[in-house]
Protein backbone atom coordinates (compact mmCIF):
# COMPACT_ATOMS: atom_id res chain seq x y z
CA UNK A 1 0.00 0.00 0.00
CA UNK A 2 2.82 2.42 0.76
CA UNK A 3 4.09 1.89 -2.66
CA UNK A 4 1.15 3.45 -4.31
CA UNK A 5 0.62 5.96 -1.33
CA UNK A 6 1.03 9.53 -3.49
CA UNK A 7 1.17 7.66 -6.74
CA UNK A 8 1.09 9.60 -9.74
CA UNK A 9 -0.46 12.86 -8.32
CA UNK A 10 -2.53 14.83 -11.00
CA UNK A 11 -2.47 12.33 -13.42
CA UNK A 12 -5.06 13.73 -15.60
CA UNK A 13 -5.99 13.59 -19.67
CA UNK A 14 -6.07 17.35 -21.02
CA UNK A 15 -9.41 16.32 -22.80
CA UNK A 16 -12.65 17.41 -21.19
CA UNK A 17 -10.63 20.36 -19.19
CA UNK A 18 -11.73 23.22 -21.70
CA UNK A 19 -15.67 22.23 -21.72
CA UNK A 20 -17.67 25.60 -22.00
CA UNK A 21 -21.22 25.38 -20.32
CA UNK A 22 -23.76 26.00 -22.86
CA UNK A 23 -25.33 29.44 -22.24
CA UNK A 24 -29.02 29.96 -23.78
CA UNK A 25 -29.86 32.98 -25.24
CA UNK A 26 -31.87 35.11 -22.60
CA UNK A 27 -28.53 34.63 -20.08
CA UNK A 28 -26.71 36.47 -22.83
CA UNK A 29 -23.59 35.62 -23.88
CA UNK A 30 -20.25 35.88 -21.82
CA UNK A 31 -17.81 38.46 -22.52
CA UNK A 32 -15.21 37.64 -25.44
CA UNK A 33 -11.93 37.23 -23.72
CA UNK A 34 -8.59 39.21 -25.11
CA UNK A 35 -7.21 37.26 -28.24
CA UNK A 36 -4.19 35.00 -26.59
CA UNK A 37 -1.54 33.96 -28.95
CA UNK A 38 0.35 30.48 -28.40
CA UNK A 39 3.87 29.16 -29.46
CA UNK A 40 4.23 25.59 -29.44
CA UNK A 41 7.12 23.32 -28.04
CA UNK A 42 9.48 26.11 -27.54
CA UNK A 43 13.18 24.65 -26.51
CA UNK A 44 14.29 25.92 -23.38
CA UNK A 45 17.40 23.99 -23.08
CA UNK A 46 19.39 22.13 -25.85
CA UNK A 47 18.30 22.01 -28.96
CA UNK A 48 16.92 18.68 -29.53
CA UNK A 49 15.71 18.04 -25.92
CA UNK A 50 12.64 17.29 -26.27
CA UNK A 51 12.21 16.80 -22.62
CA UNK A 52 13.09 20.79 -21.97
CA UNK A 53 10.13 22.69 -23.57
CA UNK A 54 7.49 24.74 -23.54
CA UNK A 55 4.55 26.47 -24.67
CA UNK A 56 3.88 30.23 -24.47
CA UNK A 57 0.85 32.00 -24.21
CA UNK A 58 1.10 35.63 -24.90
CA UNK A 59 -1.41 38.31 -24.44
CA UNK A 60 -2.15 40.03 -27.81
CA UNK A 61 -1.48 43.35 -26.49
CA UNK A 62 1.09 46.21 -26.58
CA UNK A 63 4.29 46.75 -24.06
CA UNK A 64 6.23 44.48 -21.52
CA UNK A 65 3.92 42.67 -19.50
CA UNK A 66 4.54 40.55 -16.00
CA UNK A 67 5.41 36.47 -16.73
CA UNK A 68 4.34 33.37 -15.19
CA UNK A 69 6.53 30.27 -15.13
CA UNK A 70 3.72 27.39 -14.99
CA UNK A 71 4.80 23.50 -13.22
CA UNK A 72 2.19 20.32 -14.68
CA UNK A 73 2.47 17.75 -11.98
CA UNK A 74 2.07 14.36 -12.12
CA UNK A 75 4.40 13.15 -9.09
CA UNK A 76 7.96 14.16 -11.08
CA UNK A 77 8.10 11.42 -13.19
CA UNK A 78 4.60 11.86 -15.20
CA UNK A 79 2.77 14.74 -16.77
CA UNK A 80 2.84 17.22 -19.38
CA UNK A 81 2.57 20.72 -20.34
CA UNK A 82 -1.05 20.22 -21.80
CA UNK A 83 -2.24 19.48 -18.14
CA UNK A 84 -2.52 23.09 -17.67
CA UNK A 85 -3.11 24.51 -20.85
CA UNK A 86 -6.84 26.10 -19.95
CA UNK A 87 -5.17 27.25 -16.76
CA UNK A 88 -2.47 28.79 -19.11
CA UNK A 89 -4.91 30.42 -21.50
CA UNK A 90 -6.99 32.06 -18.48
CA UNK A 91 -3.97 33.55 -17.41
CA UNK A 92 -2.62 34.92 -20.50
CA UNK A 93 -5.96 37.03 -20.90
CA UNK A 94 -5.61 38.52 -17.58
CA UNK A 95 -2.77 40.34 -18.87
CA UNK A 96 0.66 37.77 -18.90
CA UNK A 97 2.89 35.84 -20.63
CA UNK A 98 2.62 32.71 -19.22
CA UNK A 99 5.37 30.16 -20.21
CA UNK A 100 3.89 26.47 -19.47
CA UNK A 101 7.25 24.17 -19.16
CA UNK A 102 7.88 20.15 -19.67
CA UNK A 103 11.10 19.14 -17.13
CA UNK A 104 13.06 16.05 -17.07
CA UNK A 105 11.03 13.17 -15.51
CA UNK A 106 12.13 10.50 -12.74
CA UNK A 107 13.28 7.99 -12.60
CA UNK A 108 15.26 8.47 -15.44
CA UNK A 109 16.28 11.49 -14.01
CA UNK A 110 16.53 12.01 -10.10
CA UNK A 111 16.41 15.53 -8.03
CA UNK A 112 17.78 18.19 -9.09
CA UNK A 113 17.12 17.73 -12.62
CA UNK A 114 13.58 18.74 -12.10
CA UNK A 115 14.34 21.98 -10.30
CA UNK A 116 17.28 22.75 -12.63
CA UNK A 117 15.26 23.01 -15.49
CA UNK A 118 12.58 24.96 -13.77
CA UNK A 119 15.65 27.60 -13.02
CA UNK A 120 16.38 27.15 -16.45
CA UNK A 121 13.20 28.02 -17.81
CA UNK A 122 13.22 31.46 -15.63
CA UNK A 123 17.21 32.29 -17.07
CA UNK A 124 15.75 31.52 -20.63
CA UNK A 125 12.95 33.47 -20.89
CA UNK A 126 14.05 36.32 -19.05
CA UNK A 127 17.13 36.34 -21.68
CA UNK A 128 14.69 36.68 -24.05
CA UNK A 129 12.11 39.33 -22.37
CA UNK A 130 12.64 41.65 -25.29
CA UNK A 131 11.25 38.90 -28.05
CA UNK A 132 8.37 37.63 -26.05
CA UNK A 133 7.46 41.29 -24.76
CA UNK A 134 8.31 40.22 -20.88
CA UNK A 135 8.93 41.96 -18.32
CA UNK A 136 12.04 40.62 -16.48
CA UNK A 137 11.48 42.08 -13.22
CA UNK A 138 7.53 40.35 -13.05
CA UNK A 139 8.41 36.94 -12.85
CA UNK A 140 5.89 34.89 -10.77
CA UNK A 141 5.48 30.65 -10.55
CA UNK A 142 2.19 28.73 -10.48
CA UNK A 143 2.19 25.05 -10.09
CA UNK A 144 0.03 22.27 -8.60
CA UNK A 145 0.93 19.18 -6.78
CA UNK A 146 4.53 18.00 -8.20
CA UNK A 147 4.65 20.96 -9.84
CA UNK A 148 3.38 23.16 -6.39
CA UNK A 149 6.66 21.74 -5.47
CA UNK A 150 8.37 22.71 -7.58
CA UNK A 151 7.12 26.31 -7.82
CA UNK A 152 7.28 26.40 -3.85
CA UNK A 153 11.26 25.29 -4.24
CA UNK A 154 11.95 27.88 -7.16
CA UNK A 155 10.14 30.40 -4.77
CA UNK A 156 12.38 29.61 -1.26
CA UNK A 157 15.46 28.30 -2.68
CA UNK A 158 16.98 30.93 -5.19
CA UNK A 159 19.86 30.36 -7.57
CA UNK A 160 22.89 32.89 -7.91
CA UNK A 161 22.82 34.19 -11.11
CA UNK A 162 18.63 33.27 -11.81
CA UNK A 163 16.01 35.96 -11.76
CA UNK A 164 14.17 35.73 -8.43
CA UNK A 165 10.44 35.43 -8.73
CA UNK A 166 8.27 37.80 -6.94
CA UNK A 167 5.17 35.67 -6.43
CA UNK A 168 4.44 31.97 -6.31
CA UNK A 169 1.31 30.00 -6.64
CA UNK A 170 0.99 26.58 -5.12
CA UNK A 171 -1.27 23.96 -4.87
CA UNK A 172 -1.85 21.04 -3.80
CA UNK A 173 2.10 21.10 -2.80
CA UNK A 174 3.60 18.70 -0.69
CA UNK A 175 6.43 20.71 1.09
CA UNK A 176 7.86 18.60 3.45
CA UNK A 177 8.94 15.40 1.67
CA UNK A 178 9.95 14.12 4.99
CA UNK A 179 6.44 13.23 6.02
CA UNK A 180 6.10 10.46 3.31
CA UNK A 181 6.35 7.16 4.61
CA UNK A 182 9.83 5.54 4.29
CA UNK A 183 10.14 3.16 0.91
CA UNK A 184 8.23 4.92 -0.77
CA UNK A 185 8.65 4.08 -4.59
CA UNK A 186 7.62 7.02 -6.15
CA UNK A 187 10.18 9.81 -3.65
CA UNK A 188 12.94 7.04 -4.25
CA UNK A 189 12.80 7.24 -8.01
CA UNK A 190 12.66 10.25 -7.83
CA UNK A 191 15.11 11.63 -5.01
CA UNK A 192 17.88 8.38 -5.78
CA UNK A 193 16.51 6.25 -2.52
CA UNK A 194 14.27 6.35 0.75
CA UNK A 195 14.50 8.70 3.38
CA UNK A 196 16.29 6.33 5.40
CA UNK A 197 19.08 6.18 3.15
CA UNK A 198 19.02 9.95 2.10
CA UNK A 199 17.72 12.05 4.86
CA UNK A 200 19.39 15.12 3.88
CA UNK A 201 17.90 15.05 0.06
CA UNK A 202 14.94 14.48 1.73
CA UNK A 203 15.22 17.80 3.44
CA UNK A 204 16.50 19.81 0.81
CA UNK A 205 14.11 18.78 -1.40
CA UNK A 206 11.42 20.12 0.75
CA UNK A 207 10.20 23.91 0.67
CA UNK A 208 9.58 24.07 3.99
CA UNK A 209 13.56 23.51 4.77
CA UNK A 210 14.73 26.59 3.17
CA UNK A 211 12.01 29.26 3.84
CA UNK A 212 13.44 32.32 5.00
CA UNK A 213 12.05 36.14 5.70
CA UNK A 214 13.21 37.37 2.13
CA UNK A 215 10.92 34.92 0.38
CA UNK A 216 8.89 36.08 -2.05
CA UNK A 217 4.83 36.42 -1.25
CA UNK A 218 2.87 32.90 -1.33
CA UNK A 219 -0.53 31.75 -2.07
CA UNK A 220 -1.21 28.17 -0.79
CA UNK A 221 -4.46 26.56 -1.69
CA UNK A 222 -5.12 22.76 -0.79
CA UNK A 223 -8.10 20.42 -0.72
CA UNK A 224 -9.41 20.04 2.55
CA UNK A 225 -10.39 16.46 1.30
CA UNK A 226 -7.26 15.44 0.10
CA UNK A 227 -6.01 12.07 0.42
CA UNK A 228 -3.24 12.04 -2.32
CA UNK A 229 -1.26 14.89 -0.68
CA UNK A 230 -3.10 15.66 2.55
CA UNK A 231 -3.20 18.88 3.85
CA UNK A 232 -1.01 18.22 6.55
CA UNK A 233 1.91 18.94 3.88
CA UNK A 234 0.82 22.73 3.92
CA UNK A 235 -0.04 22.97 7.14
CA UNK A 236 3.61 22.66 7.78
CA UNK A 237 4.98 25.36 5.34
CA UNK A 238 1.79 28.05 6.55
CA UNK A 239 3.66 28.30 9.85
CA UNK A 240 6.79 28.46 9.00
CA UNK A 241 5.90 31.38 6.74
CA UNK A 242 3.84 32.75 9.64
CA UNK A 243 7.21 32.33 11.76
CA UNK A 244 9.41 34.16 9.13
CA UNK A 245 7.19 36.98 8.44
CA UNK A 246 6.69 36.13 4.76
CA UNK A 247 3.64 37.65 3.32
CA UNK A 248 1.11 34.61 2.28
CA UNK A 249 -1.96 33.96 1.97
CA UNK A 250 -3.87 30.45 2.46
CA UNK A 251 -6.81 28.92 0.75
CA UNK A 252 -8.39 25.82 1.88
CA UNK A 253 -10.71 24.60 -0.47
CA UNK A 254 -13.83 22.60 1.39
CA UNK A 255 -14.38 18.81 0.28
CA UNK A 256 -12.37 19.32 -2.69
CA UNK A 257 -10.21 16.13 -3.60
CA UNK A 258 -6.81 16.65 -5.27
CA UNK A 259 -8.41 16.82 -9.02
CA UNK A 260 -10.90 18.69 -8.06
CA UNK A 261 -8.55 21.31 -6.24
CA UNK A 262 -6.86 21.68 -9.82
CA UNK A 263 -9.58 22.38 -11.18
CA UNK A 264 -11.20 24.64 -8.95
CA UNK A 265 -12.68 28.06 -10.19
CA UNK A 266 -12.07 29.48 -6.66
CA UNK A 267 -8.40 28.28 -6.89
CA UNK A 268 -7.50 29.84 -10.08
CA UNK A 269 -9.76 33.15 -9.41
CA UNK A 270 -7.74 33.61 -6.76
CA UNK A 271 -4.61 32.60 -8.05
CA UNK A 272 -4.76 35.46 -10.61
CA UNK A 273 -5.77 38.02 -8.26
CA UNK A 274 -2.48 36.82 -6.43
CA UNK A 275 -0.66 37.87 -9.12
CA UNK A 276 -2.57 41.06 -9.69
CA UNK A 277 -1.62 42.45 -6.27
CA UNK A 278 1.90 41.44 -6.88
CA UNK A 279 2.96 41.64 -10.35
CA UNK A 280 0.82 44.34 -11.47
CA UNK A 281 0.99 46.95 -8.16
CA UNK A 282 3.13 49.84 -8.97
Amino acid sequence: MQSKWFFLALMLSPLGLGHRATVSADEGAPPAEPKVIVRYNISYADEGDSSRIADIYQPDSEGRLPAIVMIHGGAWMAGDKSYDAVHARKFAAAGYVVMVINYRLAPAHKYPAQIDDCFEAIRWLVSRAEEYRVDGDRIGVWGYSAGGHLAALVATNPRYGIPRVKACVAGGAPCDLRLIPDNNAVLSGFLGGTQNEIPEIYETASPIHHVSPDDPPMLLFHGEADRLVPIDFVLGMRRQLEDHQVEYQFLPLENKTHIMAFVDKDAIRRSIDFFNQHLKKP
